[in-house]
């Protein structure tokens, strides 16, 4: 049985207004850059959903199957 490599970190620096950093670390506990890493990685899976909404609601075909779908009703 294998176990799964841990990513390849890299050090950043950021720069946050003071009550925002200390809202996090309170809420963080002792494990701040866990709690930034998960918030990232929600913010991107939610812009990307966004994104995917953006996209379907160009599509003229769902308006099609949406029609169809009354019209069998």
């Amino acid at each position: 049985m294998t176990t799964p490599r841990t990513p390849a970190r890299k050090k950043v620096s950021i720069t946050l207004p003071h009550d925002l950093e200390d809202r996090a670390q309170h809420a963080a506990g002792n494990n701040f850059s866990a709690y930034v890493e998960q918030a990232l990685e929600e913010k991107l899976i939610n812009d990307a959903m966004l994104e995917y909404a953006r996209l379907r609601a160009l599509d003229p075909a769902d308006d099609l199957y949406e029609a169809a779908e009354a019209d069998a009703a």
